[in-house]
């Protein structure tokens, strides 16, 4: 008898802590963890080769719909990794980064997940400039990825990478400010990125704007959201909502008590937020930030949504939310089966095509 999804998820992070979260579309959900050690008292054995290793990194691509498990496990010192992934002409694809230059590209179409070198030339490093990846989004159709000194690349083949953001790379070499941290798009024509020091842009028809925000601020997220706005929002809550070159700040009763927030994203209209072990938050307009009390969610690492789902991970366990719901994938009592799973998936296509139909009418107004 074949393993369900949730027998081989099991398996794959036994012993390791999701770090990172994020999905392709409804169906399939990418992976980043690292492995538990514990204080250096856990190294991590290799079986093929028997050796120790302090900090290896595990990508998985797990796809609920089909039963399949794949995964990548890195032995290089992957650290704070970033992932994204979609389609593109019909094929799925996803891309793991890593602040230290490391990077994977997995094709569903090809069945490939393989490493692939990044920018990190020998004359880039003697000049200080950061090698590695910062974020990553897949925009259109191409996978863009946020370095240091305000860089943004795009990815055009697996061996090129357009720089494409030389303005904010030259405030950077000028004041020394800013560091990306969050990127996200409309499409390859109105991209934005944030960071720390208030750092905030645009990128709107080639041009890039940049944004004045709280200079205190350590931008996390930068989130393009289905109703059209753009939400900036600081790791202790505070939010700036806008689009293009006109942003403003939203006042909260109580900016003393704001909690601290590293993941951020938007589901079904509602602005969640979470982070470092954090329960999961949902920003009023009225009340700010306060808890969100859904179903079976406890502390939070890592939080993504796309088509009606939202994937919440904690360190040791892997949740699902279509708006009415909560699924289990890994951790807790793990007593789900694949029955519920299937009508927990027609329920959230249910609320996706509702929504489908709710932007056609905004379209045709």
């Amino acid at each position: 008898m074949s393993m369900t999804v949730y027998e081989k998820i099991n398996i794959a992070l036994g012993g390791w802590v999701i770090t990172k979260v994020a999905m392709v579309d409804r169906y399939h959900y990418l992976v980043i963890s690292q492995w538990n050690n514990d204080d250096n008292k856990n190294p991590y054995i290799n079986k093929k080769d028997g050796k120790k290793y302090d900090h290896p990194t595990r990508m998985l691509s797990i796809d609920v719909k089909n039963n399949k498990l794949d995964w990548m496990t890195s032995y290089s010192g992957y650290s704070y990794g970033y992932c994204d992934g979609g389609h593109i002409g019909g094929n799925m694809e996803a891309f793991f980064g890593s602040g230290n230059g490391i990077t994977y590209h997995l094709d569903y179409g090809k069945d490939t997940f393989k490493h692939e070198a990044l920018l990190a030339t020998a004359e880039r490093i003697k000049k200080g400039i950061a090698i590695g990846a910062n974020a990553i989004r897949l925009i259109g159709r191409h996978f863009y990825m946020g370095d240091g000194a305000n860089e943004i690349w795009r990815r055009d083949t697996p061996k090129e990478w357009t720089l494409i953001s030389q303005e904010p790379n030259a405030y950077w070499k000028r004041f020394g400010k800013g560091d990306i941290a969050s990127l996200d798009g409309f499409s390859e024509e109105e991209i934005y990125f944030s960071g720390d020091e208030g750092n905030l842009w645009a990128l709107v028809k080639k041009e890039w704007h940049k944004i004045s925000t709280n200079p205190k601020w350590q931008i996390d997220n930068v989130i393009c959201a289905e109703d059209g706005k753009v939400y900036a929002v600081d790791t202790r809550g505070g939010i700036a909502v806008g689009r293009e070159e006109m942003f403003q700040i939203v006042h909260q009763a109580d900016e003393e008590a704001l909690p601290y927030l590293d993941e951020v994203c938007y589901f079904q209209g509602k602005l969640y937020g979470g982070g470092a072990g954090s329960p999961l938050y949902v920003f009023d307009e009225k009340k700010g930030w306060v808890y969100a009390n859904l179903p079976l969610i406890g502390s939070v690492e890592s939080l993504c949504a796309k088509d009606g789902i939202m994937l919440i991970a904690g360190a040791w366990t892997l949740k699902v939310y279509n708006g009415k719901e909560t699924i289990e994938l890994y951790g807790g009592e793990r007593e789900l089966n694949e029955l519920l799973l299937k009508g927990f998936m027609q329920s959230a296509t249910e609320v996706l095509d509702n929504a489908d139909k709710l932007l056609d009418g905004m379209k045709e107004k």
